[in-house]
């Protein structure tokens, strides 16, 4: 098959809705979709590729174990972490999954014209259920094309309370306090931070989420408007101090664990475990890592790790700005049970099922959060119901060329040392497509 000239249409989100997550439904028995797990489809299989591995993976997968049981459905699902190289592959060969699971809107619009489009009751439940907020970043020439599926929380830092505790440390409550407290751990002989950008083929991502908070931070919503929707060069001077204030950070004698140099060879799965051995203090990254601490590590502010919001600065005033993120499931086949399974996706019943196994978040605003398992997940559901404003991840709404490419790229050439960061990123604006 000839390789498909992808398209990109601009979506950008002005501001989440704050109660994203916190409204409580009424209960299970008054508040099912419809088709969220009945109906015909017996012997069929429906195939889902997604970015999600592992633990995530089975959460995944647990949650259509009622679904399959009630209409027969086999649902395959297969994740890798190079996701975004391989939905790529895979459709160009004439071999795509039934659904696939996209953590990056604007890639969606890359293959709208290999998607369908949602109708019928998968249709039905995403109106009833998202605030538009989400289903405007995949609504193409009027069609929505995707299901909100996942919500992800990025502004957050993961800690040790016990180790906070011992060492007569107090959650930062601005940037200025994080910053003085990283000084303040440096003198004491500790590191304050875990980074890691290995991701196989999308090595580099975890950067542009630093870059995006603190562009949020430093910058305000305007400017990070601005710069998602390309009305400003990705090398404008606003973007380089934002991107020159993160590789400082970082280059910071002690501020980081291994140092800079190794930063981009360590994998961002394992990248935060240090943290368990005292190695390091910090470690930011979304709610989603939940998933990578071992087996029987107790989460909670309580227990040996917890996470606290990522604070602004004092001397701005740009609200209590939050990083977002999340996981759409678009079609790429139109079989009647291809449908039944995105509309189980869309559904109250699917959210409520998923919540309990952890490590998620749905962007389902009827989503019941009693049913969320730990008080950390609970207090994650607070946190992004209180963000004012919320701005979905920068790179996963740009163009998959640069969201997908050429900024993971950059990030990799500016951590290793390879190119300044003026000249990484003029060529990550260089690659941004001209129409």
């Amino acid at each position: 098959m000839a390789h498909r000239q992808r398209r990109w249409r601009a979506a950008l989100l002005l501001g989440l809705p704050l109660a994203l997550v916190a409204s409580s439904c009424a209960s299970d028995s008054n508040n099912t979709d419809a088709s969220s797990g009945t109906g015909g489809g017996g012997g069929k299989t429906v195939s889902i590729f997604g970015p999600e591995v592992e633990g995530e993976a089975q959460g995944f997968k647990d949650s259509f174990k009622k679904f399959e049981a009630d209409t027969g459905i086999t649902i395959n699902y297969q994740g890798d972490r190079s996701f975004e190289e391989q939905i790529g592959v895979r459709v160009d060969g004439g071999n795509p999954p039934d659904i696939a699971m996209f953590p990056q809107p604007g890639k969606i619009s890359d293959f709208a014209n290999d998607l369908t489009a949602l109708d019928g009751d998968a249709l039905s439940n995403v109106k009833k259920n998202f605030d538009a907020g989400w289903t405007d970043l995949v609504t193409i020439d009027g069609k929505i094309m995707a299901v909100p599926t996942k919500a992800d929380l990025k502004s957050l830092v993961w800690y040790s309370p016990t180790a906070f505790k011992a060492a007569g440390y107090a959650v930062p409550e601005s940037q200025e306090d994080l910053l003085a407290l990283a000084d303040k751990m440096v003198a004491d002989g500790k590191t304050p931070f875990c980074i890691g950008l290995g991701s196989d083929a999308a090595t580099g991502w975890p950067m542009t989420d630093w870059v995006e908070d603190y562009m949020l931070r430093l910058k305000g919503p305007d400017v990070y408007d601005k710069w998602v929707k390309h009305q400003i060069p990705f090398n404008d001077p606003n973007v380089v101090e934002v991107v020159q204030y993160v590789h400082d950070l970082w280059a910071k004698k002690g501020y980081v664990f291994g140092g800079l140099q190794n930063v981009a060879a360590t994998p961002f799965a394992d990248a935060g475990l240090p943290l368990l051995k005292g190695d390091c203090m910090m470690h930011r990254q979304g709610n989603f890592y939940a998933a990578n601490w071992p087996t029987g590590t107790k989460l909670g502010d309580d227990g040996q790790v917890s996470a606290f919001y990522l604070p602004t600065f004092k001397a701005k005033d740009f609200g209590r700005v939050t990083l977002t993120g999340g996981i759409y499931a678009a079609a790429f086949a139109d079989r009647p049970e291809v449908k039944q399974a995105l509309a189980f996706i869309a559904s109250t019943d699917f959210a409520n099922t998923r919540a309990p196994v952890g490590g998620f978040l749905s962007p389902n605003k009827n989503t019941d959060i009693t049913k969320y398992p730990t008080p950390i997940e609970q207090k994650f559901a607070d946190i992004l119901a209180k963000a004012d404003p919320a701005r979905f991840d920068a790179s996963d709404t740009m163009p998959g060329a640069v969201g997908a490419g050429s900024f993971w790229t950059a990030a990799v050439d500016i951590v290793t040392g390879a190119k300044d960061v003026k000249t990484a990123l003029a060529a990550v604006e260089a690659s941004w497509p001209k129409s």
